[in-house]
């Protein structure tokens, strides 16, 4: 989600000394599923880039959102991270604009806000959805204009769909149902809905949630999805 209106946020920077807790974490392998919570040392936010930092998307994926005329904002998770590392984006803990909203973009402070209900979480599941999330609000801050439309958020929805659908893969344990809203009604819903083969569920989805908007922006023109979402 991109909003555009001032709003208080934590003086935290991406590329605060915080990043050397990286080389301490190593992720849950499918093959340990009952350990699922983390220490609380670690900062939620530092682990989820460095999830994101190493994520490759399945080329399966991206071909089915290509041909939901859906563009690939960044070419893997690294290309994400670098972005906002030179761009020196902060990524905060903070309030958000509605409490169902799980991360947003502030355009006027250029900064991704995480719903603070997620500050210092120690469950993997959401750490994994946390980094998705990133990569949605990334792939916003990417085109760098104040202006989103249906055509921008398909594109950003469809970014943390692949990223989720690697992490869900890689760790079959450790996701289930009522783990955390996040999932349930944010990366894990669209990851089901874009990658599924339910497209009106998907299209209504969309309707429901951002059909005010404008069909395209200007660094993000209709697609064919898109256009049959919203025909002119």
């Amino acid at each position: 989600m991109k909003i555009y209106f001032n709003q208080k946020i934590n003086n935290l920077n991406f590329n605060s000394k915080r990043n050397d807790l990286y080389k301490d974490f190593l992720p849950i392998k499918p093959s340990i599923p009952t350990d699922v919570y983390i220490s609380n040392q670690q900062n939620s936010i530092d682990l989820a880039i460095k999830q994101l930092e190493n994520l490759e998307f399945y080329k399966s994926d991206v071909e089915k959102l290509k041909k939901l005329g859906i563009n690939l904002i960044f070419k893997n998770g690294k290309k994400a991270v670098d972005f906002a590392k030179q761009s020196k984006i902060p990524i905060v803990f903070d309030k958000v604009d509605k409490d169902d909203i799980h991360a947003q973009w502030v355009d006027a402070r250029k900064t991704i806000v995480i719903n603070e209900r997620y500050k210092d979480t120690n469950n993997l599941a959401e750490i994994y959805a946390i980094s998705a999330a990133i990569l949605h609000e990334l792939s916003h801050a990417k085109d760098n204009d104040g202006y989103s439309s249906i055509q921008e958020e398909l594109e950003c929805l469809g970014m943390n769909a692949l990223a989720f659908n690697v992490y869900k893969t890689q760790h079959p344990n450790l996701f289930n149902k009522g783990i955390s809203p996040i999932i349930d009604d944010g990366v894990g819903l669209y990851t089901e809905l874009f990658l599924g083969n339910d497209k009106k569920a998907l299209m209504d989805r969309i309707k429901l949630k951002y059909g005010n908007l404008l069909l395209e922006s200007p660094n993000h023109s209709a697609g064919a999805f898109a256009k049959e979402i919203k025909p002119q």
